[in-house]
C-alpha cells in the first residue's frame, strides 16, 4: 500500500471527524497497478470528501472536505502540484471525473436555476466556491463557508457531485463559468 501526502491528510482529517478514509493499490482490468482512492464517510450527515486529481494534462493532487456546520457546509480544498496562481474552484453537477478534462462531471451545480457569482454574492450558483491562490511551490489552500450546501440531503446535497479545480480565475460575472477555462482537477464528492 502506498500512501500520499494527500492520503496522509485525508487519514488524519478522517480520524478527527470519525470517518474511514482509505487507500488502495489494486490491478486493473489489464493487469496494471492502478492507484484507487476511496473515501466513506462514517456519519454522511457531517462529513464528506473528494480526492482531487489531475485533468487535462496537469499533475496536481489534493483532498477537498465538506463539513456540516450549523446552518451550512465549510468547505476546505488543499492542493499540491498545481500551477501557480488563481484558480477558479466550483462543484459540479454530476460525480463522475472519468473524463480527461473532467467533462463528464458536467456544468456548475446550480439547483435553482441563477446567475453565476461570487459565493460571497447574493445570487450565486449553489457550486461557486470562488478562486484559490496557489503558491510558486504548487500548493493551495481555500476555504469557504457555504450556508445554502447540505451534505447528503435534499436538491443542495454536495455527495454524488464533483469538485472540480479550473485552469484560470474565476471572474464571478462571465455568465455561466466565471470564463475559468479548462477542468485540471476533478474529485468525485463521498
Amino acid at each position: 500500500m502506498r500512501f500520499s501526502l494527500f492520503t496522509s491528510l485525508a487519514l488524519g482529517a478522517a480520524a478527527t471527524a470519525g470517518a474511514c478514509i482509505f487507500h488502495v493499490d489494486a490491478p486493473d482490468d489489464d493487469g496494471h497497478e492502478e492507484t484507487h482512492a476511496r473515501a466513506a464517510a462514517a456519519d454522511a450527515s457531517g462529513l464528506a470528501t473528494a480526492v482531487v486529481e489531475a485533468r487535462s494534462g496537469s499533475s496536481l493532487r489534493g483532498l477537498a472536505r465538506f463539513v456540516a456546520v450549523n446552518g451550512g457546509v465549510e468547505v476546505t480544498v488543499t492542493l499540491e502540484g498545481a500551477p501557480p496562481g488563481w484558480h477558479a474552484v466550483h462543484i459540479h453537477e454530476k460525480g463522475d471525473c472519468s473524463a480527461d478534462d473532467a467533462s463528464s462531471a458536467g456544468g456548475h451545480f446550480n439547483p435553482g436555476g441563477v446567475d453565476h457569482g461570487s459565493p460571497h454574492a447574493a445570487v450565486h450558483h449553489a457550486g461557486d466556491l470562488g478562486s484559490m491562490w496557489v503558491k510558486d511551490d504548487g500548493t493551495g489552500y481555500h476555504k469557504v463557508f457555504m450556508p445554502e450546501l447540505t451534505i447528503n440531503t435534499g436538491e443542495r446535497a454536495v455527495v454524488g457531485r464533483s469538485i472540480i479545480v479550473h485552469e484560470k480565475i474565476d471572474d464571478l460575472v462571465t455568465q455561466p463559468t466565471g470564463a475559468a477555462g479548462g477542468r485540471i482537477g476533478c474529485g468525485e464528492i463521498r
